[in-house]
């Protein structure tokens, strides 16, 4: 496929997407509210001073990375998959398959788009937490937050895509999507720290794209950070599962309900 001849349709589809998400007033409200609930939970429970490498930090400081990597995955990997299992069984999808639009441009759109609204909610969490919590920005590390935002939403999207491939319908859609993310969560440092947990969970966790993103995103906050692209293998673990994703729905994506 010539994707030169099809950068038009590429950013019309960005465009369409952009507009259908806006019409659907109700996605991006829990989109921003849940990481706002999070923030409204931490002020309720201090913000006293905690170690992490380097040195102490306030609890907003530490928590806040953890909160944006679940803020991100939710509206990335959740959001993009239970939608596209609905839109599919309702016939949607199956009105794009009528239409000149390659799945690739398809797919290349629905990323983009998730993309920049995942940044879009880095940033917003990113300012509250600086002027309700004192919270640093990123300043010295601001290309390795770039990095690892636009790499970590376009790999969960991409994931997300993937994943409605073995979804049988929109009524399995919200238990399978939670349950294979949500115990990945749990051993990746987004619902609790794992500095104690054991080295073959941590290990394990490793494996999958959650714990690096978020391992990532902390560094990117912490003060002690140098500002450099540390971690090369956190990246690498990233675009690994960018590939599958991407792989894995050109391949099996389904336009038409599962019978």
């Amino acid at each position: 496929m010539n994707l030169k001849r099809h950068i038009p349709l590429f950013l019309k589809q960005i465009v369409y997407e952009s507009k259908s998400y806006r019409r659907n007033p109700a996605a991006a409200f829990f989109t921003l509210v849940f990481p706002l609930l999070f923030l409204f939970m931490l002020r309720i429970f201090g913000n006293d001073f905690v170690e992490i490498d380097g040195g102490s930090v306030s609890r907003a400081t530490k928590y806040i990375p953890m909160i944006t990597a679940f803020s991100v995955i939710g509206s990335s990997y959740t959001g993009i998959a239970m939608t596209l299992t609905i839109n599919r069984d309702i016939g949607v999808l199956k009105r794009y398959k009528g239409t000149p639009l390659p799945l690739m441009i398809f797919l290349l759109g629905k990323i983009t788009h998730n993309t920049i609204v995942s940044f879009v909610l880095a940033v917003i969490i990113a300012l509250i937490a600086f002027f309700a919590f004192d919270v640093g920005l990123p300043r010295n590390s601001i290309a390795p937050f770039f990095l690892t935002m636009i790499l970590g939403a376009a790999t969960f999207t991409s994931l997300g895509i993937a994943f409605t491939s073995l979804i049988p319908n929109s009524d399995a859609a919200a238990p399978m999507v939670n349950a294979s993310i949500i115990p990945l969560m749990f051993i990746s440092d987004i619902f609790i720290p794992m500095d104690s947990a054991p080295i073959w969970l941590n290990s394990v966790a490793q494996i999958f794209p959650v714990r690096p993103f978020s391992l990532l995103l902390q560094e990117a906050y912490s003060p002690f950070s140098s500002g450099s692209l540390n971690n090369p293998g956190n990246y690498l673990i990233l675009f690994a599962w960018l590939a599958i994703g991407l792989i894995t729905s050109l391949k099996f994506f389904s336009w038409e309900p599962r019978r």
